[in-house]
C-alpha cells in the first residue's frame, strides 16, 4: 500500500479496491512513521555485577527477590527481570536426577499400587472409583481390577485375584505406604499392619515398603496406572461396575499383555511364560477376605452393612449372628448356619429385602400388608412409584390396585411390570388390567406367548406347593391292550 501511494502515485481510493480494505486503512498504512531503533544503552547492571557475582558464590540458592532487595539498598532502579535473567547465566544449573534402571530376575519382585479414577454413579449413589494394579518386574505382567472401596478386605481380595491371575506368587512385594501395608516407620524401620503380614504369611511373600516421597522406586506400577488411564480407561462407556471389570479384563489378554512393551521389546505374556515357573506355587487353602462383622437383629428383621439393610427371618430378630460379605454378595450365618442371603448393594441407604422374609413376616403382622404391598410395587421402579402416586388421586381403590399388580408379578417378571407400569404412566392409562395389556402387547412384539395364569385357592399352604409336572414319555414304555375277539365286530 505504502509504495503504491508513496511511490507509484496511485490514489487511495484505488489502492483501497486493489487490496479489498477500507480507505481509511490505506491512510493509517501511509501515516505509518518508521523510526530507526536506537541502540540499547549500557548494560544498567554493569555496576552491580561484581558484587552479584560474589553473592551467588557466596549463597547460591539466593533468590531473585532477595537480591533485588539487596540491589535496591546499592541504589538499582530497575526491574527485576533483567536481573533475573543475569542471575541466570551466573548461577550454576542445577543438577539433573539420573536414575539407574535395576532388572531383577524372573519370580523375585512384584509391584503394588492404587489409582483413583474419579467416581462411579451406582443407582442414585456417586462412589469412588479405584483401580488396583500388580506388575510383575521381570516380564512386566499387569494385573488390573476396579473396586468401589480400598478397605483392607478389598485390597487382600485383590491379591488373591492378581496372584491367580499370574498363576503363582514373587518372593518379593514392593508397597507405597498406605496403611493397609504400613502403619508406620522411622527411618528404615517400618512397623506393618498384622493383618497384612497375616495374609503375606500365608501366601508365603516378603512385603517390602518403598522409600518416602519417592515414587521411582515403583516406577513400573506408576507407569502402568498411567497406561491404564489414558490406554483403557478414558474416553470409554461402562454401564455397570461388571461391565467395567469385564471390558478391563478382555484389554489386559488382548492389548496390555500382548502388546510389544517399551523397555524389554518383548511382549510381557511372552515373558510370563518365562517367569511363571519361578513363581511360589499358590496355597492350597485361599486367605479368608470376607468381611466378617458380629450383630444383633433388629426388632425389624435386619441387619445393617454399609448403610444398607438386609432382611433376615423374622424368628431370628433379637438374637446374635454373624455376617459374611465379599464384593457380590451379603450372607447372614446363625450358630454357622447360613439363614439368609442376598446381593450386595453398592448403592446407599436401601432396602434389600427376600420375599420369604417378608411373607413370613405379614403372616404375623397382616395389617402390614396393604402398606407392604405399595412398597414392594413402588420398589420396582422410580416410574412405578409416580404410577401409585397417581392412581392413588383417581376415584380407584389403591389396595385393590396393589393386590391386582403384585399378582401380575407371579404371572409376569418383575421387569416386564415395571415397563408396563411407566409405560401406562406416559399414556395416562391406570389400572392393572391396562398394564396387563401393555405387558401382553410387548410380549406379542417380541414373538413370545402368554404366560399361564397360576391357580390360586386361597390356602397359604396349598398355593405354596411346587407341583412338577409328570413325564410323559413313560406312557409310551407301557403295553397295549389286547383287542377282545369276542366282541362283535
Amino acid at each position: 500500500m505504502r509504495r503504491l501511494c508513496l511511490r507509484e502515485g496511485w490514489a487511495i481510493e484505488t489502492v483501497a479496491r486493489r487490496f479489498g480494505v477500507h480507505h481509511s486503512t490505506v491512510r493509517r498504512a501511509i501515516a505509518v512513521t518508521w523510526e530507526t531503533a536506537q541502540p540499547r544503552p549500557a548494560g544498567v547492571l554493569e555496576p552491580f555485577k561484581p558484587y552479584l557475582v560474589q553473592r551467588l558464590t557466596e549463597a547460591p540458592e539466593l533468590t531473585g527477590t532477595r537480591l533485588l532487595a539487596e540491589l535496591k539498598a546499592q541504589g538499582y532502579q530497575h526491574g527485576i527481570a533483567i536481573l533475573r535473567r543475569y542471575v541466570a547465566k551466573v548461577r550454576h544449573p542445577r543438577p539433573r536426577k539420573v536414575y539407574l534402571r535395576v532388572e531383577t530376575e524372573p519370580g523375585e519382585y512384584a509391584q503394588v499400587d492404587w489409582g483413583s479414577f474419579g467416581h462411579f454413579r451406582i443407582g442414585s449413589t456417586s462412589r469412588p472409583l479405584s483401580a488396583f494394579a500388580m506388575v510383575l518386574s521381570y516380564s512386566r505382567a499387569l494385573f488390573v481390577d476396579f473396586s468401589l472401596d480400598m478397605h483392607m478386605e478389598t485390597f487382600l481380595r485383590m491379591h488373591q485375584r492378581a496372584l491367580e491371575y499370574f498363576g503363582g506368587i514373587p518372593r518379593r512385594i514392593l508397597y507405597d505406604n498406605l496403611k493397609s501395608v504400613v502403619l508406620n516407620r522411622v527411618g528404615s524401620t517400618v512397623q506393618f499392619n498384622p493383618r497384612f503380614l497375616s495374609f503375606a504369611g500365608h501366601s508365603l511373600f516378603e512385603p517390602v515398603a518403598a522409600p518416602i516421597r519417592y515414587p521411582e522406586a515403583k516406577g513400573r506400577v506408576e507407569a502402568s496406572i498411567k497406561y491404564l488411564r489414558h490406554a483403557f480407561f478414558y474416553g470409554r462407556s461402562f454401564s455397570s461396575l461388571e461391565d467395567l471389570r469385564a471390558q478391563a479384563r478382555t484389554w489386559l489378554t488382548e492389548t496390555a499383555n500382548t502388546r510389544l512393551h517399551a523397555t524389554t521389546r518383548e511382549r510381557p505374556c511372552e515373558r510370563l511364560l518365562l517367569e511363571r515357573p519361578r513363581l511360589h506355587p499358590l496355597p492350597v487353602h485361599p486367605y479368608d477376605t470376607d468381611i466378617l462383622l458380629p450383630l444383633v437383629v433388629s426388632k425389624e428383621a435386619r441387619v445393617r452393612l454399609d448403610s444398607n439393610s438386609y432382611s433376615v427371618p423374622p424368628e431370628f430378630a433379637g438374637k446374635s449372628v454373624h455376617l459374611r460379605a465379599n464384593d457380590t454378595s451379603v450372607r447372614i450365618l446363625h450358630e454357622g448356619t447360613e439363614v439368609a442371603r442376598h446381593e450386595r448393594c453398592w448403592d446407599r441407604h436401601r432396602h434389600v429385602e427376600d420375599a420369604h422374609h417378608i411373607q413370613r413376616l405379614l403372616e404375623r403382622r397382616k395389617l402390614a400388608l396393604g402398606p407392604k404391598r405399595k412398597e414392594r410395587l413402588a420398589s420396582l421402579s422410580p416410574e412405578a412409584r409416580l404410577y401409585l402416586q397417581e392412581v392413588a388421586r383417581r376415584p380407584i381403590r389403591l389396595n385393590n390396585e396393589c393386590r391386582a399388580l403384585l399378582r401380575l408379578t407371579l404371572q409376569y417378571s418383575d421387569a416386564e411390570v415395571a415397563a408396563a407400569m411407566a409405560r401406562a404412566l406416559v399414556l395416562r392409562t391406570f389400572g392393572a388390567r391396562y398394564v396387563r395389556a401393555l405387558i401382553d402387547q410387548a410380549r406379542f412384539a417380541q414373538g413370545l406367548a402368554e404366560p399361564s395364569e397360576p391357580i390360586l385357592t386361597g390356602n397359604a399352604i396349598a398355593d405354596s406347593l411346587d407341583v412338577q409336572p409328570h413325564p410323559l414319555d413313560s406312557y409310551d414304555a407301557l403295553p397295549l391292550p389286547k383287542p377282545n375277539l369276542l366282541l362283535p365286530s
